[in-house]
């Protein structure tokens, strides 16, 4: 039978997803006859009124054309179908939705929130495969996620060209990348810059033993080359954040930065940025040194809209094959995953837990660094 796929692409964007659509595309329309649309701005665009606006036709003049470039070609959105606020009626225009365009089954890629999304709609009784992109590579159940590698690869060479800057002139590098519950980013490439602290979301630290372990490294070799995650956690009851909380305390940005209101997406997850900022100003503070000596960075979103190196390339091009293959054999509710060189398939509900370095062992974590 033939086979009408729509595919769409939900969350942070990343190298390699062009790459899974077009092999989708061409896997299915070669040996499965499919048909395939895209979904612009992922779930948003599926549930909207005026949903054939949001279409996009997908054929292998196009594939030819995509798979190794940078980001989506159908945009994203955060939209959450089945939050508390949008499950009275998003569900059900997911269903009318595809009805109307004649969509048999669905290819989602995405991270976290995309692939507990893809559940809910196998939930529906509406087929569906996610394939796993993110550059925090925090999905369980497959060694990669399409974007990661890429991010590794770039925010390795930046951060080395940061270090070696520091070096030259006897200063602090402190380098944010992404990573809200999982340090992989960070600790990946802290282990490709030979960083001498990574900081992550899973280990708590004392900024005192901070301030102490970066003045002795500095002490012992004239510079030190810090990586930071985002959604590393600061420990409210710190002094050092109490003097920089102080009424009379001087680095009014800092205590900005420290008392400022979270916003959050529509998933309920916090938004994140700055922790380079504010470590650099802890430092500052703590070693009572000039801001001037501590440089920091972040490249965090320019390592979603990357191109694709050649392993997201093959990677995303392999997912896509598989996904393909799973919903011609009328599979649904898989997500795909890479263990060792091999492409499966597992159930989402499996692969839905955070993958985060606490499964790491710790004399490992802390030989190449990561502070705790």
């Amino acid at each position: 039978m033939m086979m009408k796929i729509a595919f769409l692409t939900g969350g942070g964007d990343s190298a390699g997803i062009n790459a899974a659509l077009a092999q989708a595309i061409l896997s299915g329309t070669r040996k499965h006859g499919a048909t395939f649309i895209g979904i612009k701005k992922a779930f948003e665009g599926l549930t909207a009124d005026n949903v054939e606006d949001y279409c996009l036709e997908l054929g292998e003049g196009l594939a030819k054309k995509i798979f190794n470039t940078p980001s989506t070609i159908l945009g994203s959105s955060r939209f959450a179908p089945f939050s508390e606020k949008n499950r009275t009626w998003a569900p059900e225009k997911i269903r009318a939705n595809c009805r109307r365009l004649g969509i048999d089954a669905i290819i989602a890629t995405g991270g976290n929130d995309t692939i507990k999304t893809s559940l809910g709609v196998h939930d529906l009784g509406i087929p569906v495969i996610a394939v796993p992109k993110s550059i925090d590579n925090d999905i369980s159940c497959t060694d990669w996620m399409l974007g990661a590698n890429t991010a590794v690869e770039f925010a390795t060479k930046a951060f080395t060209s940061a270090a070696v800057s520091a070096e030259t002139h006897a200063r602090l590098s402190i380098n944010e990348v992404m990573g809200r519950e999982a340090g992989w980013l960070a600790f990946l490439t802290g282990v490709g810059t030979c960083a001498d602290l990574i900081l992550v979301p899973e280990k708590n630290f004392s900024l005192d033993a901070l301030v102490e372990r970066v003045a002795r490294i500095k002490k012992e070799k004239g510079f030190v080359n810090i990586i930071v995650s985002e959604g590393i956690r600061l420990n409210r009851e710190d002094p050092l954040l109490h003097r920089a909380l102080a009424p009379d305390a001087k680095d009014q940005v800092l205590k900005a930065m420290l008392s400022e209101e979270p916003d959050f997406d529509p998933h309920g997850n916090m938004s994140l940025g700055g922790a380079g900022i504010i470590i650099q100003r802890l430092l500052s503070l703590g070693l009572g040194c000039r801001l001037s000596n501590i440089r920091q960075s972040n490249i965090g979103f320019a390592l979603r809209g990357l191109a694709p190196n050649a392993f997201d390339i093959n990677l995303g091009q392999r997912f896509g094959r598989k996904a393909m293959d799973l919903l011609s054999q009328g599979e649904s509710g898989l997500m795909t995953a890479i263990h060792s060189r091999n492409i499966i398939a597992v159930p989402i509900a499996d692969a839905l837990p955070q993958n985060n370095l606490n499964g790491v062992d710790e004399d490992e974590l802390k030989d190449f660094g990561v502070f705790f």
